[in-house]
């Protein structure tokens, strides 16, 4: 299906930190996009989702889809976005050609796919199961940032995406940081790059910040827009004319006129842009044989567990992938786990480095959750600073709260949401904090301070 839509103009990821701006000036934007599986985590994200439509189209934006796993796409999962969809009257879903779980390892990333006839297979078959849970809206389908590269791939990136269209029937979301990020590291020239992808099946740009670190250009989406990728941007809106244009913004958020400054530069380039003409994709799809897919199978398993598992990757997957991008991609897993769940523990992110090391060496330990990941750590980095001084109230307080949401896990390392109402305590050194709640999953978690009494008990 290509993408028809009146979505039109810049947009902006929607986040908590964002959104008292946002709300005061709803006429700086054209649309927001929100994460799927933030609202479908959140109940409470998710009905703030919901009364965005009053100001702005709401865009769904999926990220763990895995619509590259050849283990196929959770039936389920993709389910709960089509009706997140619905709910939202989005004009439009996309997601990533990544992969992010593989047999009952969850990566936590989005990991790129081989560039392989038979990777496009199941990228067909698995975009054809997930469309039947979706809404009759367009699907686009992201490039994905690559930290690390297949020895076997059979196309070069550019190639790869305009068979990626001919094999799904999808328009692209261009990430324009991700393509620069993939050559620069890669030693290519971006603007080369950009001239042989698909462009009249691009129906949507993204644009993020970024950073170098040790030599390798990361798109950070907690960076001002680079001149380089600003200068990409501009070349690729020339090429395909006026897209809608997403500026994402995760972290370092900073006084928010830079970020409106941003969004004018964007909405400059878009509105002296040509009308986008749009291929002509009448024509059949062009959807290689599946096959025997057992051998991706497998080498996507063996590549979550060099990933993810606690133990150092294996001879055969450091010969495969290389030693330095294994270990900048379980680095970079390493941080968005932390970065996924300290946000479950306000007062003690808030602490800064000093948790962010406990976090780290506690989550080392342990292998990703296969569900509810972000709340499974949170509870797990909060274990290991209760029994520090160092973090004492804020500790208390952010457990007492957790334990309010959701109960303790289970011997299967499971966390449940608290269905039943909540009343607990702990004691601080000159107070006591009671958390209270109301029966239900959203219901909201109150704390009540009361002071000790001279002379009185604890």
């Amino acid at each position: 299906m290509a993408a028809t839509t009146t979505l039109g103009g810049i947009g902006l990821g929607y986040r908590p930190e964002l959104a008292a701006d946002l709300l005061a000036d709803p006429g700086a934007l054209e649309f927001v996009e929100v994460v799927a599986e933030a609202c479908l985590a959140n109940s409470v994200a998710r009905r703030e989702a919901i009364a965005l439509q009053a100001l702005w189209p709401v865009v769904v934006h999926g990220v763990k889809l895995s619509l590259g796993s050849a283990d196929g796409v959770r039936d389920d999962h993709a389910r709960r976005i089509g009706e997140l969809a619905r709910d939202l009257c989005a004009p439009l879903v996309s997601e990533h050609v990544s992969f992010t779980r593989a047999g009952d390892r969850e990566i936590g990333h989005l990991t790129r796919v081989p560039y392989t006839r038979a990777a496009l297979a199941v990228l067909a078959r698995n975009v054809a199961a997930a469309r039947r849970r979706l809404p009759d809206v367009p699907l686009l389908l992201e490039n994905t940032a690559e930290t690390l590269a297949w020895p076997d791939d059979e196309f070069d990136e550019p190639d790869f995406y305009a068979a990626v269209v001919r094999a799904t029937g999808c328009d692209l979301l261009l990430d324009v940081g991700n393509l620069y990020a993939n050559a620069v590291n890669a030693g290519r020239d971006p603007h080369r790059e950009l001239s042989r992808f698909p462009l009249d099946r691009v129906a949507m740009l993204h644009v993020a910040g970024g950073a170098w670190e040790d030599g390798f250009y990361f798109d950070t989406h907690a960076d001002p827009i680079a001149p380089a990728v600003f200068a990409l941007l501009e070349d690729a809106i020339a090429r395909i004319g006026a897209v809608p244009v997403l500026l994402e913004r995760d972290a370092g958020f900073g006084p928010f006129a830079a970020l409106r400054d941003e969004v004018r530069r964007l909405r400059a380039v878009v509105t002296a842009a040509p009308p986008r003409v749009a291929a002509d994709t009448s024509g059949p799809n062009e959807t290689p044989e599946l096959g025997d897919a057992s051998a991706l199978v497998a080498e996507q398993r063996a590549l979550a567990s060099a990933l993810v598992d606690p133990a150092p990757p294996s001879s055969a997957a450091c010969d495969r992938y290389g030693v330095a991008a294994l270990d900048r991609t379980r680095t970079i897993l390493a941080r968005k786990r932390i970065d996924d769940a300290l946000p479950h523990l306000p007062r003690l992110s808030g602490l800064g480095c000093r948790i962010r090391e406990v976090a780290t060496a506690t989550l080392a330990e342990h292998p990703r959750a296969s569900e509810r990941v972000s709340l499974t750590d949170a509870w797990r980095i909060l274990e290991a600073a209760a029994g520090r001084t160092e973090f004492g109230e804020a500790a208390a307080l952010d457990g007492l709260v957790l334990r309010a949401r959701f109960h303790p896990p289970r011997g299967d390392g499971a966390v449940r949401p608290r269905v039943r109402p909540f009343i607990g305590r702990v004691h601080g050194h000159h107070r006591s904090t009671w958390a209270l709640k109301g029966p239900g999953v959203a219901a909201k978690v109150h704390l009540v301070h009361s002071p000790h009494r001279p002379g009185g008990t604890r």
